[in-house]
């Protein structure tokens, strides 16, 4: 039986990539920040998974700021699934995150170069291959982000920086890295504390007063833990990108489809002008980033994936509408 190590166990994303490769007959550990958390942790996997698959589940304590326990838990595994990333709060500099988000993913791969593992997975973002938002163009793995567009927040430079250099240390360390770009990772969650992205749909599941012109490039998070282990397992993967979003749907297209589906809430849809979207950006941290997507007209494709690997996706429409049930099954929509 094979076994990989998942970093950030309690991420939502690394959630569904754990059950993804546990119910594909794999041993899987993940690393958490604190043991506190195995606990809750293995309930929530415990709920997606069948008990012998549950029974090759572990966890281990470590962080992406210390080498510490990092190879010893490396050691004899056939590969790393490198998720964990700092997402930030619209509040740090440039440099914080970078310094963050860099050196945590060189701390995992020089980690798997000492401990021998040479086949790593690691989840990047679409904002790595995201052009100046006037941009019209069709983009595939080979376009990379500018990183002195002046429209890059410092999350989206924190990602570039982090890939940059993970495919560097690679390429010097014969490391076979696979990198996975998502757009916006949307679906049913695990559980209650793991949200994440899913906290917009979560606010336009209550009903905003207003809804940006944004349009969104939807990752299924149940399809980007497939595309994880899809690449894995692939040797013709091994050296590639793969983009994992090419399906857009807007903010206001998302708060129609919940004011069909739910209309107990009583959601009103009002569109929220180009300008006033900018306004408020200046005084709400974590607005600024919608800014650049104001009516963007460039999108990418997932051919590389789906030629390469088989990948298939669900339609954006059904991946909200699954995190939208997810989120009223743990009632975060009261």
């Amino acid at each position: 039986m094979k076994k990989v190590v998942v970093t950030g166990g309690t991420g939502f994303v690394a959630g569904w990539v754990i059950v993804e490769f546990l119910r594909a007959g794999y041993q899987v550990a993940t690393s958490v920040r604190s043991l506190n958390k195995v606990a809750g942790l293995t309930d929530e996997i415990a709920a997606a998974v069948t008990p012998a698959q549950l029974a090759q589940f572990s966890c281990f304590e470590a962080d992406l700021t210390s080498d510490r326990n990092w190879v010893a838990n490396l050691t004899g595994v056939d590969g790393v699934i490198h998720v964990a990333s700092p997402m930030g709060n619209g509040t740090e500099s440039v440099d914080e995150l970078v310094n963050v988000a860099k050196n945590g993913a060189l701390t995992v791969l020089k980690a798997a170069k000492t401990a021998g593992v040479t086949r790593i997975v690691m989840t990047s973002s679409q904002a790595v291959s995201t052009p100046s938002s006037d941009s019209t163009a069709t983009l595939d793995e080979s376009f990379w982000t500018d990183i002195n567009n002046p429209e890059l927040d410092p999350y989206r430079i924190s990602k570039v920086a982090a890939e940059t250099a993970a495919w560097d240390y690679a390429n010097a360390n014969d490391l076979q890295l696979t990198t996975i770009l998502p757009g916006a990772i949307f679906g049913p969650i695990l559980s209650a504390k793991a949200v994440s992205s899913n906290e917009i749909l979560l606010q336009l599941l209550k009903g905003l007063p207003m809804v940006p012109h944004v349009s969104l490039e939807v990752s299924d998070v149940r399809d980007l833990a497939h595309l994880h282990r899809l690449a894995f397992e692939s040797p013709v993967a091994q050296g590639k990108r793969y983009l994992a979003a090419s399906q857009s749907l807007t903010m206001l297209a998302v708060e129609r489809l919940f004011q069909t589906h739910f209309p107990e809430h009583h959601i009103k849809v009002r569109a929220l002008p180009n300008w006033g979207t900018r306004v408020v950006a200046r005084f709400v941290p974590s607005l600024r980033a919608l800014v650049p997507m104001l009516n963007r007209q460039y999108h990418h494709t997932t051919a590389a994936a789906e030629h390469d690997l088989g990948w298939t996706q669900h339609r954006p429409q059904e991946t909200v509408l699954a995190a939208a049930k997810a989120l009223q099954h743990f009632e975060l929509d009261r």
